[in-house]
């Protein structure tokens, strides 16, 4: 009887331990997309346990988020739209968040979510997300190199086909297939097969120009020793790249480019949805959201942060203000779309066309 007794001991201290062990928040985000000492003040000040866990890209999160239970997610707009259409995400109930849904986010910022919503397939993006982060895809370049920097304004996108330049494209198909589908002249969307198709070949034209490496974070590695000339990067990374390394520049080109806009989501099986709402609120503070901005280097979605940081002498990023700021073209800039079977077109030719 002792022995039951003592082993009934060890598997009720077992299940304590892991019940302590637990998060009471779960938060699934992009590598590097929070900073910690935020996260560890808000479990002091609400005496919570908090986990954060990072995922590469969004179709791993959403294939994740599947399978296991989250408070809390940060993904792009596109794949919010899939959440959406899944069934995977709550409503956001706007009377509990302190910003306000209409004024509370960058201006520009806000002319973008609005193109989202009016769409001719609509996406009500703020029915379910709170804007976090947004931005835009460009080319970081070594601005020392004499005439790079014209060649990048005469040409764009174009200037990954010279032969002569170190380049770097992001490895990523919708990125890789947003430079070429902007360059000749098609939107990032396309569903259209010969567009598509003509765009994997430009990818295999940039391909054989030489002198190309695919790339990841790497790129933030390697660019403040200036070891390309030219990288296929978003405006954040570019930020952060420019505060180890004043002689690099950031051009978007005027074919176009893809804006995206990062958003805090709260999944249908969330576990503890008001303290959700109480870490939205609390990371959307000013001088939080100030402090999170400084941190990952990208651009904040709040409006009070966001001129502060392009606007203020004193701010972090006034001298970078420059790749900080983002200027919208509401006729040539687009974000990503959720389309299945374009997203499988994608992924496949990216595949060939690294292979080659």
């Amino acid at each position: 009887m002792k022995k039951v007794w003592v082993l009934l001991l060890v598997l009720i201290s077992g299940l304590l331990l892991t019940s302590c062990g637990e998060a009471d928040l779960k938060i699934l985000l992009p590598t590097e997309y929070l900073e910690e000492e935020l996260v560890k003040q808000f479990e002091k000040e609400n005496k919570v346990k908090v986990k954060t866990i990072s995922f590469a890209s969004n179709e791993a999160a959403i294939s994740r988020l599947k399978r296991e239970t989250f408070d809390l997610m940060i993904p792009s707009d596109y794949a919010i739209e899939q959440m959406i259409e899944e069934d995977l995400l709550l409503p956001i109930e706007w009377d509990k968040i302190d910003l306000d849904r209409d004024t509370g986010y960058a201006t520009p910022l806000m002319s973008i979510i609005r193109e989202y919503e009016e769409a001719e397939k609509p996406v009500p993006l703020l029915d379910y997300a709170v804007p976090y982060f947004w931005g835009s895809l460009g080319i970081i370049y070594n601005a020392q190199k004499e005439g790079l920097a014209e060649l990048l304004e005469e040409e764009g996108w174009g200037a990954f086909l010279d032969s002569s330049l170190k380049k770097v494209v992001y490895d990523s198909s919708r990125d890789g297939f947003a430079l070429a589908l902007k360059y000749l002249g098609y939107s990032v969307n396309s569903n259209n097969e010969t567009e598509l198709q003509a765009a994997e070949a430009l990818l295999n034209q940039i391909k054989d120009s030489g002198k190309v490496l695919f790339l990841t974070d790497q790129i933030m590695d390697d660019m403040p020793d200036l070891k390309h000339d030219i990288a296929l990067t978003y405006n954040g990374d570019a930020v952060y790249v420019r505060t180890q390394q004043p002689n690099v520049g950031f051009h978007t080109p005027k074919q176009g480019t893809n804006v995206f806009v990062d958003a805090l989501v709260i999944p249908k099986k969330s576990r503890n949805v008001e303290l959700a709402y109480k870490f939205i609120n609390f990371i959307s503070e000013h001088d939080n959201a100030v402090v999170n901005a400084e941190t990952v280097c990208y651009v904040s979605a709040i409006k009070t942060v966001y001129e502060y940081m392009i606007t203020d002498e004193t701010s972090a990023f006034y001298d970078h203000r420059d790749i900080y700021m983002v200027e919208y073209n509401e006729e040539k800039d687009e974000l990503f779309r959720y389309i299945p079977s374009v997203k499988r077109f994608m992924d496949d030719a990216w595949a060939r066309v690294r292979t080659r």
